[in-house]
């Protein structure tokens, strides 16, 4: 837990936590000798790693289909082709036009990949994260007795969509840019990350891990990793049913991507 790099900690096995409550310690600690950065979190089952033994989180856009070592470039053209058409889609939808009749987000294609992102609706260049250390931990250990936690060093947002030029990032924050209806973000507390300027080919720059500043391997195989005061977030509340922005997205998909649809 002492001084080291990005790299150290990629390579490493996660510094291994059993409670949350000492999860709650250890980032306090991180964030103590990180202030000129916000945190953030990310959970996963499976701790990804690339020929170098790193940690690697690339979007979904980038990621090769199951039983592939790498995607291929047609593959990522008909996923950017798909991403861009739901894009022109949402933005000729005249229920969202009259939805966001007063905010400027809908001319950003960052405000609709976001929202894509989030609810899953087709491969994008973000990568979901959240500031609820809670949110995270309960997606690390969803449906298992082990899990990862992800601590990322990013700049303060400045606002709902964020653009950091210098660093080449770009941060939404969904609860602001979603409307009422999408219960989902405000559950989670999610946020979108990604590169910035979008570009359609898969780049250093796309993989969060070289943003980790911290990584935990959290251990629940004696059941008291969470306790009365801290428990597990239910799968009911991280997803919620009925939601009618996730509703209202699917139909687009199928309105603009019929045959996608129809396959998916």
């Amino acid at each position: 837990m002492g001084k080291t790099s990005v790299a150290q900690i990629r390579t490493s096995s996660g510094y291994p936590v059993a409670t949350f409550r000492q999860l709650l310690d250890e980032v306090a600690f991180v964030t103590i000798n990180n202030r000129n950065f916000e945190m953030f979190f990310r959970g996963q089952r499976e701790d990804h790693k690339d020929r170098l033994k790193k940690t690697k989180i690339y979007p979904s856009i980038f990621r090769p289909l199951p039983g592939k070592k790498a995607v291929t470039r047609s593959l990522l053209e008909k996923r950017h082709y798909e991403l861009h058409a739901l894009i022109n889609g949402a933005r000729a939808d005249q229920g969202l036009i009259e939805k966001y009749s007063n905010d400027p987000f809908i001319s950003f294609d960052e405000f609709h990949i976001a929202q894509f992102q989030h609810y899953g609706i087709v491969e994008t260049p973000f990568i979901d994260i959240t500031q609820s250390l809670r949110v995270a931990a309960s997606f690390a250990l969803r449906n298992s007795q082990e899990g990862y936690l992800y601590v990322f060093g990013l700049p303060y947002p400045n606002g709902s969509i964020s653009h950091f030029i210098d660093q080449q990032i770009v941060l939404v924050k969904l609860q602001n840019v979603s409307p009422v209806d999408a219960y989902r973000p405000r559950y989670q507390e999610g946020y979108l990350v990604g590169k910035f300027p979008i570009t359609a080919s898969k780049e250093a720059g796309d993989n969060l891990a070289r943003r980790m500043i911290a990584k935990f391997k959290l251990e629940n195989s004696n059941g008291k990793f969470w306790d009365p005061d801290f428990t597990q977030i239910k799968d009911e509340i991280l997803f919620p049913e009925n939601d009618q922005h996730e509703i209202f997205l699917e139909n687009l998909k199928r309105n603009t991507l019929p045959e996608f649809s129809a396959k998916r």
